[in-house]
């Protein structure tokens, strides 16, 4: 498979206890799956969970492959990942940061904007920064008066910016 396929769900902070366990901070809204998921990739390599269970913010899981703690060390500080046809579907409306980044943008009058070059998540709502060359960058909140439409299939945000931008 392609990387470019492969969407990061967590990040393994660190080993947990001596058995081998690991400690996950889940990068998805959907963190309840890691109980149920079987396999995921790690550095290209395919892991299967033997169980998994919350703690705190995190989540901690036995992998097949991961006998003990020293296993587990080499693991801290890498990406969880599953393929991206694996990805939880969204309700209408809502997208993945993934799918939002390179988004092609224009103002209600068809006028190019930019690209989406990051989604920024500050708290109240997201903040997409668009990159046009030889401007500065212009920064649009995730609002329905801001964002009026997202069209995935022709890789479009039409927005009607505020007058401060």
């Amino acid at each position: 498979m392609d990387t470019k396929e492969f969407i990061t769900i967590g990040t393994i902070v660190a080993p947990h206890g001596v058995r081998g366990d690991l400690r996950i901070v889940p990068q998805t809204d959907f963190p309840d799956r890691f109980l149920t998921m079987d396999a995921c990739y790690i550095d290209g390599k395919e892991y299967h969970i033997a169980s998994a269970r919350f703690h705190k913010q995190f989540v901690l899981a036995t992998f097949k492959e991961v006998p003990d703690r020293n296993a587990a060390e080499l693991l801290a500080r890498k990406e969880i990942k599953v393929p991206r046809e694996e990805l939880m579907p969204l309700p209408e409306g809502r997208y993945y940061i993934f799918e939002i980044e390179g988004l092609r943008v224009e103002d209600t009058d068809g006028n190019y904007l930019g690209e989406v070059k990051e989604v920024l998540q500050p708290g109240a709502n997201d903040v997409y920064v668009v990159a046009k060359e030889g401007v500065p960058d212009v920064l649009l909140p995730a609002l329905k008066n801001v964002i009026l439409s997202i069209d995935l299939d022709k890789q479009l945000m039409i927005v009607d910016p505020p007058e401060w931008i």
